[in-house]
């Protein structure tokens, strides 16, 4: 069974060629599941109040087709069985029937109390469960030079209610630093979330392309001042056509 919600598609949500940045995508994904969350309880503001919070470790976005402005689209979320001490969630975008992209993410349930991450069924969980999409959740870095291409410091309109980045601005932040980000579409993104940035935070960003047949798939890792690795991703590019209109 899934949870599903209707949205229109704002024209904030779009970059410069007219489509859909993977940064919004995520956050009508995310903001799903949110609702799923406030309507089949326990929210994540009653979760705070018990002292838990769900932490995403990693995230895999995949982009089929264009959205653009006023598309009305569908949005579907399901938990997936509990297993271990993972709480993993899956998405889906939908234009007339049509999956236009797809998230797999993989949550721990942090104890705010003990800061251990809890175990299936240490929480009474009602939200809606349904088969596991067919995308890979593992992580690795391919082998390829990563060289420091920038700092960016962690601002106001980067944070969450918890006061550090929030998971769905990190796609925006990386395709800031991919050469003629104006020319390609982004297609695929994956992350693995290390430690959090909070206000104030000052990241080194390291970036490396690696270069196949059709694509072209750009790893990052992104270091706090104190060292510690922030993120590691890839972000997969194709040419794009020109930009749709309106």
């Amino acid at each position: 069974m899934k949870y599903t919600e209707e949205y229109r598609i704002s024209s904030h949500d779009l970059a410069h060629n007219n489509r859909m940045r993977p940064s919004a995508i995520l956050r009508y994904m995310m903001e799903t599941a949110n609702r799923n969350m406030y309507v089949q309880k326990p929210s994540y503001s009653e979760l705070l109040r018990q002292g838990y919070a769900f932490l995403v470790g990693r995230t895999h976005l995949c982009i089929y087709g264009d959205l653009q402005a006023y598309d009305t689209v569908t949005a579907e979320t399901w938990a997936i069985s509990e297993k271990g001490a993972s709480f993993d969630r899956c998405y889906r975008l939908l234009k007339n029937g049509e999956v236009m992209a797809e998230a797999y993410c993989v949550f721990g349930l942090l104890n705010l109390n003990t800061k251990k991450l809890c175990r299936a069924g240490d929480v009474a969980l009602a939200y809606c469960t349904d088969e596991p999409l067919s995308i890979s959740t593992r992580f690795r870095l391919p082998e390829c030079e990563l060289a420091v291409v920038g700092e960016r410091e962690i601002r106001y309109a980067d944070i969450d209610c918890n006061a550090h980045m929030n998971n769905t601005n990190y796609p925006d932040m990386l395709c800031d630093y991919i050469p003629e980000i104006d020319s390609v579409r982004v297609t695929d993104v994956q992350i693995q979330f290390v430690s959090e940035a909070p206000l104030g935070e000052r990241l080194t960003v390291k970036m490396g392309p690696c270069e196949e047949a059709d694509k072209t798939v750009f790893a990052f890792e992104t270091l706090r001042t104190d060292g510690a690795v922030n993120i590691r991703a890839l972000i997969e590019t194709v040419k794009a056509e020109p930009p749709v209109g309106v």
